[in-house]
């Protein structure tokens, strides 16, 4: 990553394995899915945001935080464009993900 360009990376969503959905203040909704890096490299902790979600103006965006990557059967810190792998994603997003999909990497402060 260049020093003064945030990285961007895009997830589209193949297909949808699991969804346990958040329970009010205690855990955050949780989905594991099959997805492929469509731009950029998704790497473990980004956070990608739902641009089709219906969230009303001063709300914020229902967002997912990539807390795993599965590649091949083996754990790995990063997925690349083309590739396909098996993602946790953990968050208020989770539970409005859908197949075909395309999430976002959020801006990073």
């Amino acid at each position: 990553m260049l020093d003064n360009v945030p990285e961007k990376a895009a997830l589209s969503i193949e297909s949808i394995e699991s969804v346990t959905p958040a329970v009010p203040g205690a855990a955050d909704a949780v989905a594991i899915c099959v997805v492929r890096c469509v731009e950029g490299t998704a790497r473990l902790g980004m956070v990608f945001q739902h641009p089709g979600s219906s969230a009303s103006p001063g709300t914020a965006t229902p967002e997912c935080s990539l807390t795993a990557i599965e590649w091949y059967g083996r754990q790995v810190e990063q997925l690349d464009t083309v590739h396909s792998g098996k993602v946790t994603l953990t968050g208020t997003g989770a539970e409005t993900l859908a197949k075909r999909d395309v999430l976002n990497s959020a801006p990073q402060h």
